[in-house]
């Protein structure tokens, strides 16, 4: 059984557009805690092309879970900038072993072609290229910058820390159609995949590209 929940404000300053949020979910995974698969957190590396988990939890007799998440945006003609923050606890059948998992990211992104990011209904939206190509124009072109933070470890529980420096460039020829490059540095701490020799603590890098069609 799971409830779920979210709430935003989505005022407007002038031509700026603001969002503030929280959301809430509480799973109570009932007999499946003790009878069923034993739950595990885990994140790959920054793009989901890579089936390779650098942080991962040991199998947890998860009885209920419950989330807290925080965010907030602004939109100002060609820049955004956003970020989240999210708390997860795990309640466990072990007797006094409650761990609280933290995750969050900060971004900042500019379009050079004078386009502004879609929002809409509070949450983001599809973006209007005013010059795609085959109209005479270019498409729209955006940088995007971001801190990536993930803390796996609490309570006796050691799933790694990531924090993560990432880039991504990004073409929009037309409304419904996009191509990504992306790049990430992702520095780890107790790592669930050691490297040579078996040091935990180390960094990688990471590269991927996606084309995409909208509908």
């Amino acid at each position: 059984m799971s409830v779920d929940a979210r709430l935003v404000y989505a005022p407007k300053a002038g031509n700026t557009q603001l969002h503030v949020g929280g959301s809430a979910h509480y799973r109570d995974n009932g007999g499946a805690a003790e009878s069923g698969p034993a739950t595990r957190y885990r994140q790959r590396p920054f793009i989901h092309t890579s089936n390779t988990r650098f942080l991962a939890t040991p199998g947890l007799r998860v009885e209920t879970e419950t989330n807290y998440g925080l965010e907030a945006a602004l939109i100002d003609g060609p820049l955004h900038a956003t970020g989240e923050l999210h708390w997860l606890n795990a309640s466990t059948l072990t007797p006094g072993r409650s761990p609280t998992f933290f995750g969050g990211y900060a971004e900042v992104g500019y379009f050079f072609t004078g386009e502004t990011r879609g929002y809409k209904g509070g949450r983001w939206d599809r973006t209007k290229v005013l010059k795609p190509v085959g109209e005479g124009g270019f498409g729209a072109l955006q940088l995007n910058l971001r801190f990536d933070h993930l803390d796996l470890n609490d309570d006796a529980i050691i799933g790694g820390k990531q924090n993560g420096y990432q880039a991504s460039l990004l073409w929009i020829p037309q409304d419904h159609v996009r191509f990504y490059l992306n790049y990430g540095r992702m520095q780890y701490e107790d790592a669930a995949l050691p490297a040579a020799g078996g040091d935990r603590d180390y960094g990688i890098d990471v590269f991927g590209a996606r084309a995409q069609v909208d509908f």
